[in-house]
């Protein structure tokens, strides 16, 4: 009888621990995941800065026909993503 309790509680911890490992593990990965997705964020948010900074400077340096310097600039840009 005693080495069945033994067994079982041999087993039972086991399983314990089992448990514990999948809860720290799921844990360490969410933590990961969301470093990554800060990142990204802060990344995308730098990027969204500078183009609303890039366009508020043509903005300001568009004189008087804003159409035709908004075409140059587009087939500026064209250009260079061909280019690349």
């Amino acid at each position: 009888m005693a080495n069945k309790k033994v067994i079982i509680g041999i087993a039972v911890g086991a399983a314990v621990l089992a448990g514990v490992a999948v809860a720290l593990s799921r844990k360490k990965k969410a933590n990961k995941y969301s470093a990554h997705v800060e990142e990204a964020k802060a990344n995308f948010k730098g990027k969204l800065n500078e183009l609303q900074r890039k366009a508020e400077k043509e903005f300001r340096n568009a004189s008087g026909n804003a159409v035709n310097a908004a075409k140059d600039r587009a087939a500026e840009w064209a250009t260079k993503a061909s280019k690349a």
